[in-house]
Formats: C-alpha cells, structure tokens, sequence
C-alpha cells in the first residue's frame, strides 16, 4: 500500500522548507496546506493569493482527496493543525492511517515572522498549543512518542536531520533533494507570498541574525502571546531527534 506522511506543523516554523525537500524528492504527490482551504476563503482578512485554485473547501472533502491520491501515490501533506484541530482530534482512523512528523520552532522567531506578514493574527494561530494537542493525541491512539522536529536544526544542520528523518520513516536518504533551482512550486500558489525566500531559496538556509526580543517587547500583545504558546514549545522540544543515538 502507498504511504501518507503528514508533517504537522505551526506557522513560520520552517515546515515549508522541509516540504520542498520533499517536492524535490519525487516519489510523494505532495500537498501544501490543503486544511487551510476549509479555514479561510478569498474575503479571509489573512494575506492570501490563489485561494481558488480548486481544492476541496470541507474536511472530508480535503481528507476523501488525500486518501484517494494514495491509491496512486504516496502521500506527503503539510498543514497547520489549528486549520482543522477540532475534526482531527476525533478523527482516529484518519490520525492512524498516517504517518506523522511534528515541527516545532522557537516561538520568539515564529511569532515575530508570522508577525511580519500578518499583524492581525489571533493568538490561536500562533499554532504551538493546537500542535501540541494533536501530538497528543496521536501518543495516546499509537503509544508512541511521534516525532519531532525543531526547525532550527533542520536550518542548521539539514543534511543530519534529513538522514535521521528518513531513517525513521524508512525512506532513501537523497542528497540531491536537499537542493533545487529557485522557483515557485504549484502547491505554494494560493500563498505564494508568504514563501518568498523559500521561493528565492536553492537549499536549507540558516538564519543569519540573532533573535532581539525587542520585537516582541514592543507589542505587549505579542507577549501574551508568546507567554501562551511557550509551554507548549517546551514541552514538545523535549522529544526532538537532533542529537540522538
């Protein structure tokens, strides 16, 4: 049977740059964000492009397209929990049909990049909390541990993550997907412009700047926000695979 790898992730988190590795790769039919079609719509106040680019706009309309692409192809998605958190948790079948794959960033970074594009952002799709439900549930159906990614070792040491990743999914490490010419994706066409650099990118980028927490202090809102979404960093960062044996 073909395979459907989800990588669960929260906004500016560097999930799409692990996407593209996987765009690059060849051998999954790979989906950008397709919950998020059930989220928002073109009078959505987030800053979109395409949105009506032909996806289903229900979670089992999205679910039944996912599903049926894996009766041809492996299946590699990558959404935002918080886009369909209430329907996943309660949706076992669908969580155990999977594989999973979290990845998490630092949420002084996230928040300040998500701050960036979108300054009306509500707290909630901040997206830590929402990640940290549904990686709890998937322990509790799997009794296992799934596994986590932190985005800034991914940007900083790609290739060691990208082995480990796929020594765990058991797939082919290949190399030559860890770089690619510039150019958009069709997958990023609904939000081409929050991918610029990814779209300008030819490989896995560290970032270069240290983090100024003065970004964040200047909006107290900000803040609470980070205050709110922190402890669920936390407590997911604990079970990160860069640097084990």
């Amino acid at each position: 049977m073909n395979r459907m790898i989800a990588l669960w992730a929260h906004p500016r988190s560097r999930s799409t740059v692990l996407e593209r590795v996987f765009i690059e790769r060849g051998d999954f039919e790979v989906f950008h964000e397709p919950f998020a079609h059930m989220a928002f719509n073109e009078q959505s106040a987030i800053p979109h492009d395409d949105l009506d680019c032909g996806l289903p706009r229900t979670y089992e309309g999205i679910k039944s397209l996912l599903r049926s692409t894996r009766e041809r192809r492996n299946v590699f998605h990558k959404d935002m929990c918080y886009h369909c958190l209430d329907e996943l948790k309660t949706d076992t079948d669908f969580l155990l049909e999977q594989q999973h794959v979290f990845i998490i960033r630092e949420p002084g970074r996230a928040i300040v990049s998500h701050f960036a594009m979108f300054a009306q952002m509500p707290l909630h799709a901040i997206g830590h909390k929402a990640l940290y439900d549904v990686f709890c549930r998937v322990t509790k159906l799997t009794g296992k541990i799934p596994y986590v990614i932190n985005g800034d070792d991914l940007a900083n040491q790609p290739e060691e993550t990208l082995r480990r990743l796929c020594d765990h999914l058991q797939l082919e490490f290949l190399p030559e997907a860890l770089s690619w010419a510039p150019s958009c994706p069709p997958q990023w066409q609904a939000w081409r412009s929050w991918h610029k650099d990814a779209e300008r990118s030819t490989h896995i980028v560290a970032s270069t700047s240290d983090f100024d927490e003065r970004q964040l202090t200047a909006h107290p809102h900000l803040m609470g926000y980070y205050h709110a979404h922190r402890p669920f960093y936390e407590r997911m960062n604990q079970f990160t695979q860069q640097g084990r044996s």
